[in-house]
């Protein structure tokens, strides 16, 4: 196996993994800690959130930094495909949606994290609703982006 087929396969299990966590997320937890009472909830967030939002961050820097040396060796020839071809089109729109996913996960999700350890430390439970409500709006937007550049990467796989 050449060392540019592991690099690929590393690709597509971090951009995989990324993704089921995300529908993990949007589908199993945040559903689960609306159930339950503000106070659980909050314990629930401080236990389970912070390591869920690090693991997303690994994966999403893991499937970009890949992704980027991938894409390095397959245009570094010939740029003008990017924009003159619908495949390197699709790459560079999910290529963005990506980078700006993986931004989110180091630039604003260490504020939300914050946000739910201020809550728990201080009991704060109007502070942890508030974060709830957060978590039912901001995954959703996540999956929508990153399914999205999941099927743009797969278009721009194919070629034209």
């Amino acid at each position: 196996m050449s060392w540019y087929l592991a690099l690929r396969w590393l690709h597509v299990f971090a951009a995989a993994a990324w993704f089921g966590e995300v529908v993990t997320i949007n589908f199993v937890l945040v559903p689960a800690v609306s159930r339950l009472s503000s106070q659980d909830g909050s314990r629930f967030l401080v236990d389970i959130f912070p390591r869920i939002f690090r693991m997303a961050s690994y994966l999403s820097a893991t499937a970009v930094l890949t992704g980027l040396v991938l894409a390095w060796f397959r245009y570094s020839a010939d740029l003008s495909t990017l924009w003159s071809t619908g495949s390197g089109r699709a790459f560079l729109v999910g290529a963005t949606l990506g980078l700006l996913l993986t931004t989110f996960h180091f630039i604003l999700e260490p504020r939300l994290d914050g946000m739910i350890c201020t809550a728990a430390e201080s009991g704060d439970l109007e502070l942890s609703d508030r974060v709830i409500s957060l978590l039912r709006i901001v995954p959703r937007v996540g999956l929508l982006v990153i399914g999205s550049t999941l099927l743009l990467m797969m278009i721009a796989s194919r070629g034209t």
